[in-house]
């Protein structure tokens, strides 16, 4: 009984089959190329501080951050470290571990603790008192989860914040 031809493959069908292969392997990876165009770094922004308490040597405050997504997918955010300055005095660093979303075209908030001494701050602590805001430079890296893989973004923001006591706290505004 015969089912009919079995062609034999040749060296040239093989030569063929190869550089089809090779093509389609060259455009692939051509087309993959472009990919790390479609990601837009996050926008940080220092929204408000609101101081939690002082004392003798220093205080406890809460930097509340806006974490911008440009993107036409949503981001998982896994680590963020953070420099916090004012006035040209570093007041401290803050690193948040903890993972959070951010929505394409969407702003999530980031409440990070930071503790500071009063040592070297003298010249800034006169301009906050005088103008209820803070001249800051925040300065880090964010880590973030992308369909594409995980990306570590460098950043430096400067600009003025307001500042609040925790008393006087302002709802959060997204």
């Amino acid at each position: 009984m015969t089912f009919g031809y079995i062609p034999r493959v040749t060296e040239r069908t093989r030569a063929v089959f190869r550089f089809t292969a090779a093509c389609l392997a060259t455009a692939l990876l051509a087309g993959c190329a472009g990919l790390p165009d479609l990601f837009t770094p996050p926008v940080l922004h220092l929204d408000r501080v609101v101081v939690r308490g002082l004392g003798v040597t220093g205080g406890a405050m809460d930097l509340v951050l806006g974490v911008y997504n440009p993107n036409q997918f949503a981001l998982r955010g896994t680590r963020l470290q953070v420099g916090f300055d004012v006035e040209g005095s570093h007041v401290g660093d803050v690193e948040y571990d903890d993972d959070f979303q951010v929505q394409k075209g969407d702003t999530t908030q980031l409440t990070l603790p930071l503790r500071f001494e009063w040592s070297g701050l003298a010249g800034a602590a006169k301009t906050v008192l005088a103008s209820g805001d803070i001249p800051y430079t925040l300065k880090g890296q964010l880590t973030v989860a992308t369909p594409l893989g995980d990306r570590v973004v460098p950043f430096t923001r400067e600009g003025r914040a307001p500042l609040s006591r925790a008393a006087e706290e302002l709802p959060s505004r997204h």
